[in-house]
């Protein structure tokens, strides 16, 4: 069933379900290309051109102290989004086909002058004994677009969750965006450089809140 986009004064696009062309996040970032950017609160940074784009992907790694199970529930739990997720003020599940896949809706709201940019994204989850992993792809059609708002019609979003020690999880966050518009690349890529960051941070205190505390992994 669609359903038709609600009207909203401020609307946003948590980053991190936008392009990711080929990504590699089983295997270590400096034998793939990857630059090292930026260490910030144990938050490493990476990024790597991306052949027949101006915007670069970004790579960000931590640990954080949360389990598997508490990060993925915050991330599935789409309407939730604009507590914690770097940018976001509006997301929803289109439809959910298994506690594994699920069309998720979200909305972003760019500096101006530039156009806000809306993804429908086609969501699934993986389980490798410690390590859980999400992959998300952009589709076009299933729902109705909000008016102004620019459809991003090819798009790539990774996780990658393993669990350590003493409820810690090593997490691996990608992402490289090609806006489908007229974007400046230099801003694109700073606003990207600042997304892991923003991002890792507000996950690992979003996991901590009471109602994730007894998650269990769904799959």
């Amino acid at each position: 069933m669609q359903r038709q986009l609600p009207g909203l004064k401020t609307v946003v696009l948590f980053m991190a379900t936008l392009l990711l062309p080929n990504p590699l996040l089983s295997a270590s970032p400096d034998k793939h290309d990857w630059k090292p950017q930026a260490e910030k609160n144990s938050i490493k940074t990476w990024t790597k051109k991306v052949a027949g784009s101006k915007y670069r992907a970004v790579r960000g790694e931590t640990t954080l102290q949360a389990s598997v199970a508490q990060l993925v529930a915050v991330i599935n739990d789409a309407e939730a989004c604009k507590e914690w997720a770097d940018l976001c003020a509006d997301s929803f599940v289109q439809e959910q086909l298994s506690p594994r896949e699920a069309y998720i809706y979200t909305l972003n709201d760019m500096p101006w002058p530039v156009k806000d940019r809306e993804v429908l994204a086609h969501v699934k989850w993986h389980r490798d004994g410690q390590t859980v992993r999400m992959l998300s792809n952009a589709v076009d059609g299933r729902i109705d677009g909000k008016q102004g708002a620019i459809r991003i019609q090819n798009a790539t979003a990774r996780w990658a969750f393993t669990a350590s020690n003493n409820a810690q999880t090593h997490a691996i966050f990608e992402i490289h965006m090609d806006p489908n518009g007229a974007i400046p690349g230099w801003l694109l890529n700073r606003l990207v450089l600042k997304s892991p960051f923003n991002t890792l941070t507000s996950l690992e205190k979003q996991a901590g809140k009471a109602k994730y505390a007894n998650s269990k992994l769904p799959f």
